[in-house]
């Protein structure tokens, strides 16, 4: 250990002794015995039940404050600290017991928890009882001020010599947190002093509850990110010539979703559909894929058929598969000549026709061996002779207008200026010759 961490540890220790010493003599007699011991094993089981529920994971989740603030506006500051230093020990650090790390724990939760106290009280006394919840929030905040700035000052000096984030960035990042903690304390107390202890206990299994939830559902978002990205890739391998298309699509169709005014669910469904729309290729002969001449009807034939190989390939994967008939439609078209169904309209699921657009978009600004990409100009006369046809007439004018106010100009070719001078001067030709033949 560092001869500055231990100076910094035994100021802490003799801190915590003499405030404990001093708290004792002048708020030490207990009223409510009860409420000390009731509040004390309520924050031990919350700070070690996620350990035991979840031992297979790493994450940990802790409401120590929310189940604090109840506490500091009960009880005397001397068991206020006395609930926090017992109360947050973690019986699975057992294991790996550090004895000066456990007393710096267990005396910088009894300093804050008391000290959050104090001015809690001390508040209350000018604060007019209109606005209580403002001492509430004093104390609260103290107690997460020292709390968190104490572990922050241990972690520097240990540290001392590499580059970390200032103390203002620290507490930024977990302001959220106590924000969110002072609420859900409120919450508790007023659950606590109208409907008693019963009542305090199923709030508090409803949060345990309510944070298995959204893990769960983050873990599922997780895989489905992964899913979607290993596709990705086998896509990229099959297909060298054609790879970064998809993610390139992906990216056009999050743009032209969030123009079109869809919500960030629905948007995110669709790009990640469009991340994977060409899955099916997979299964389509590498010497279709690489041709460079274009496709005989039979070749085309077996092309065609990847959209219904990508759905075959993925309808059992039952994370994807509500949305798997954007896939399955991204190539049908508006006026009902596409494949494989030949679906017209608004028939087409919503999501197929905007990944029809940006498809097309992308083969327009890439090119491929048998066809030359194009510019700006031709990009939007295609669209716009296409509209109503092979796109959604309203999804086409939505994509214009991004087109043309520059959404995409990164990855549109530039117009060859000597080409539209040569195209001019031809023009010209053409007209002189036929205003003096007319002549």
């Amino acid at each position: 250990m560092k001869p500055r961490l231990k100076i910094f540890l035994a100021i802490q220790y003799i801190g915590f002794i003499a405030l404990g010493i001093y708290l004792y003599q002048q708020q030490g007699h207990i009223l409510l015995l009860d409420e000390v011991l009731f509040f004390t094993l309520a924050l031990l089981i919350t700070n070690n039940i996620t350990a035991f529920l979840n031992t297979g994971s790493e994450i940990t989740v802790s409401i120590s404050l929310p189940i604090l603030i109840p506490v500091i506006i009960l009880l005397e500051p001397f068991w206020v600290g006395l609930v926090a230093l017992i109360g947050t020990v973690n019986v699975i650090d057992i294991r790996n017991f550090n004895w000066y790390k456990f007393i710096f724990n267990r005396s910088n939760l009894f300093i804050a928890a008391s000290c959050g106290t104090l001015v809690f009280r001390l508040a209350n006394i000018y604060v007019d009882s209109a606005y209580f919840v403002l001492p509430i929030f004093l104390g609260s905040l103290v107690y997460f001020l020292i709390n968190n700035g104490m572990v922050y000052l241990v972690v520097k000096i240990s540290s001392a010599g590499k580059q970390g984030s200032s103390l203002l960035i620290y507490y930024i990042e977990l302001i959220k947190n106590f924000i969110f903690s002072y609420f859900l304390g409120l919450a508790f107390y007023y659950s606590y002093i109208y409907f008693g202890k019963v009542f305090f206990v199923l709030a508090i299994v409803l949060i345990y509850v309510l944070k298995d939830f959204i893990f769960s559902r983050i873990q599922q978002l997780n895989s489905f990110t992964q899913i979607v990205e290993s596709f990705l890739k086998v896509i990229d391998s099959k297909d060298h010539y054609t790879e970064g298309h998809c993610e390139r699509v992906a990216n056009y169709t999050r743009i032209l979703c969030r123009e079109l005014g869809m919500r960030k669910g629905k948007t995110e469904r669709i790009v990640n559909m469009a991340k994977i729309h060409d899955i099916g290729k997979i299964y389509v002969d590498d010497s279709i894929l690489k041709s460079s001449a274009l496709l005989t009807p039979a070749e085309y034939n077996e092309m065609k058929k990847h959209s219904y190989y990508g759905y075959e390939l993925l309808k059992d994967i039952d994370i994807l598969k509500k949305d798997l008939d954007i896939i399955l439609f991204h190539h049908e078209k508006y006026d009902g000549t596409g494949y494989p169904n030949g679906i017209e309209g608004e028939n087409i699921p919503l999501g197929s026709r905007v990944l029809s657009v940006c498809d097309a978009f992308d083969v327009m600004t890439q090119g491929r061996s048998y066809k030359p990409a194009m510019n700006k100009l031709e990009i939007i006369n295609e669209f716009r002779a296409c509209s109503g046809s092979n796109f959604d007439p309203v999804i086409t004018r939505v994509m214009l207008s991004l087109i043309n106010r520059g959404e995409f100009d990164d990855v549109i070719k530039e117009e060859d200026i000597s080409d539209e001078f040569n195209n001019i001067k031809i023009r010209s030709a053409l007209k002189l010759n036929i205003s003096r033949m007319e002549g």
